[in-house]
């Protein structure tokens, strides 16, 4: 509330200036105790300033961080990431899991498939709703592309 009003006072500041123009003389000043904003105030803008006609809430959206965290459809199957209070990232897909940190919108991960294990990484889009990747299975690059369930 106090930033709509120090914004209401400031655009009736801008439009009182405006509105007396460069080549007029000033007017004498008054020095009333009784005189008040109003008195200096234009009708246009009290007419704005009508209490009943002000927002009295200002909702504010933040922005949230969009992150890797949810279900995604994959060449590898469906994997559900889930990201833990420290940054680690888990997923579990068909064939195995993966546990890695995302730094950015690169998750580096390592994988466990039965037996095998190895590293991969996944780089996602600016607004996390896909990425592709690659993951490394003895030598050899297995290409994972994701979207957003």
């Amino acid at each position: 509330m106090r930033v709509l009003t120090a914004a209401t006072i400031f655009m009736a500041l801008l439009l009182t200036a405006i509105s007396c123009g460069g080549d007029s003389e000033p007017e004498p000043s008054h020095s009333s105790e009784d005189e008040t904003a109003a008195d200096t105030i234009p009708a246009e803008v009290l007419e704005v300033m009508d209490e009943e006609e002000l927002p009295q809430e200002i909702e504010v959206t933040i922005p949230i961080t969009a992150g890797p965290e949810g279900s995604w459809n994959t060449t590898m199957g469906e994997i559900e990431l889930v990201v833990d209070d420290t940054g680690n990232v888990t997923g579990e897909y068909p064939l195995g899991t993966i546990e890695g940190i995302l730094t950015d919108n690169t998750l580096e991960f390592t994988y466990l498939e039965g037996s095998l294990t190895g590293e991969g990484t996944f780089t996602f889009e600016g607004d996390f709703n896909s990425f592709t990747g690659v993951q490394d299975i003895g030598g050899t690059e297995f290409v994972w592309d994701g979207s957003r369930i």
